[in-house]
């Protein structure tokens, strides 16, 4: 599966409440009015402007602060692609896996990357090519690479279970 667009690039300990504000915990569920509230105490612009497989870039410890799904989901619903970091909080690792939200770990790339990038992610590859240069993280394997395939847990369980959406 192959991601592009251009990149959003933040620092190091992105935490949750400036991902999706914990104002909003309680008060929206639908992951589709998750989207518009993504990052907005980080960045205000990001939600109105981000096009579908632009790339969220994180430094390290991305994710951190409470477990709440709704995280990873404002990202994937405002349209995000991926998120590649230096690292990932590991909650919120599992849970972007869990909504099909590829999360990369690829340090170099983080390195060479600046906002606005224009970028390409080859999933099934494990490359990152930005500004004419190529960099590789381990690709997804197995379960995890199945659930990101069919879009998420959920989604992935219904067709393992042969159950219509």
């Amino acid at each position: 599966m192959a991601i592009s667009g251009r990149t959003w690039k933040y620092g190091d300990h992105v935490n949750t409440d400036v991902i999706f504000p914990g104002k909003y915990t309680y008060t929206i569920s639908d992951p589709d009015e998750m989207g518009p509230h993504a990052l907005e105490d980080l960045d205000p612009e990001f939600a109105g402007n981000v096009k579908p497989g632009d790339v969220v870039v994180g430094g390290k410890n991305f994710g951190c602060g409470s477990s709440r799904e709704q995280a990873p989901q404002s990202i994937k619903s405002a349209g995000a692609g991926a998120i590649i970091a230096r690292g990932f909080a590991r909650i919120f690792y599992r849970n972007c896996i869990n909504i099909g939200l590829p999360a990369l770990v690829c340090p170099e790339a983080v390195d060479a990357i600046e906002h606005g990038d224009s970028i390409s992610v080859d999933l099934d590859a494990g490359t990152i090519e930005v500004k004419g240069k190529k960099f590789s993280f381990p690709p997804f394997e197995g379960y995890a690479k199945m659930i990101i395939d069919n879009g998420g847990l959920i989604p992935h369980t219904r067709k393992v279970l042969g159950i219509d959406t």
